[in-house]
């Protein structure tokens, strides 16, 4: 008996990709059967994510051990209401999803470069910009978007080459 849970345990393991220490990848206010698209905490220990069951579901949520932000309201409308950037070259890939609620423009971005990753959400409001910051493991599929959200035409990530 124990023999078959240590099995079982043991493909469980292999099939979740493991964060580069090889700890198991955050899971942040995802849930079951959700995906996690993004995930990750900042230093003042709230998460940041992005979950979802493509094509009929995203939602971003922001918060402690529940969301105290979370976009859109229905995760049904979320596919059609976020906008995909990308930008990559050699030791260098950027991705960036955009979306606007209430007056602010959030976007969630993913940034590797020469081996170093940082990652977050930037929130402008009223011409100021504020920060959070990824502190810690990351986890993040947002590539895995873009072919289903639409381009984000106004990001310089994409130098206008939106279809």
């Amino acid at each position: 008996m124990r023999l078959t849970r240590w099995v079982a345990a043991a493909a469980i393991a292999a099939a979740a990709p493991a964060c580069a220490d090889g700890t198991p990848p955050p899971v942040g206010l995802c849930a079951s059967p959700e995906k996690v698209f993004f995930a990750c905490m900042t230093a003042s220990s709230r998460w940041i994510s992005l979950c979802g069951t493509p094509p009929s579901a995203l939602q971003y949520r922001f918060g402690r051990a529940a969301p105290e932000l979370q976009f859109p309201e229905r995760a049904a409308d979320g596919m059609k209401r976020f906008l995909f950037a990308h930008y990559g070259r050699y030791q260098t890939e950027r991705i960036e999803l955009r979306f606007d609620n209430q007056g602010a423009e959030y976007v969630l971005f993913d940034y590797q470069e020469s081996g170093k990753h940082t990652a977050g959400v930037r929130v402008v409001t009223g011409g100021k910009s504020r920060e959070f910051a990824c502190s810690g493991p990351i986890a993040s599929r947002l590539g895995e978007l873009q072919p289903l959200l639409q381009c984000d035409a106004d990001s310089a990530l994409n130098g206008g080459n939106c279809p």
